[in-house]
């Protein structure tokens, strides 16, 4: 992804915010809620993908491959975090599991100037989700959905946010807001100061 997403500088002062994490993490779900509650709009990278692709993530994956596919993911970042701008539309943008961990991606978005909340659960909860879940191409079984968590997390750990997304997607979006990380004030200063930055 180093070779498709550069930015040069922040490209806006719409408030953007990426929500990024590992399958079954809740991007989606709590990305829609958070939306729902600053009044922004709510895009979902990999409904993009499908929209744009004309089929979905898997088909996607089985008829043209990965590396395919994460152009694409490419592209549509690039594209969503475009229309934003143009638009001057608040945005909260649920990343795919494996778009922040594609090389060039965190670099992208920082530079960009637009901050990325991990939603990080315990990986007994992640594998407890995506177990009943559909159209998740990368998951075939227990010993693979860990090894490749172990892989992403190195990533993920360099959001600028962290935030437990274990418990339900209320209270995740409840602590963006108390914590003002989502570009809200934070209900006050001692709940501001107390932002939590992934460890390095």
């Amino acid at each position: 992804m180093n070779q498709t997403l550069t930015a040069r500088g922040p490209i806006a002062r719409i408030p953007i915010v990426c929500l990024a994490g590992f399958m079954g993490s809740g991007k989606s779900t709590v990305g829609a809620r958070l939306a729902r509650h600053l009044g922004w709009r709510f895009v979902d990278l990999d409904e993009r993908i499908e929209a744009s692709a004309g089929i979905t993530i898997p088909q996607f994956f089985e008829r043209h491959g990965e590396p395919a596919f994460r152009q694409l993911e490419a592209d549509e970042l690039r594209a969503a975090l475009g229309r934003a701008v143009e638009q001057k539309e608040p945005t909260v943008l649920a990343l795919g599991g494996g778009t922040y961990a594609q090389p060039g991606a965190p670099e992208f978005l920082r530079n960009a100037g637009v901050p990325v909340i991990w939603l990080d659960a315990r990986i007994e909860v992640l594998l407890s989700r995506c177990m009943t879940m559909t159209g998740r191409p990368l998951f075939r079984d227990e010993a693979s959905f860990r090894a490749l968590h172990a892989q992403r997390i190195v990533s993920y750990q360099l959001a600028d946010f962290r935030v437990d997304s274990s418990g339900d997607a209320a209270v995740v979006v409840a602590e963006i807001l108390r914590r003002g990380i989502a570009g809200v004030p934070a209900t006050d200063l001692e709940a501001h100061l107390e932002l939590e930055k992934p460890k390095s």
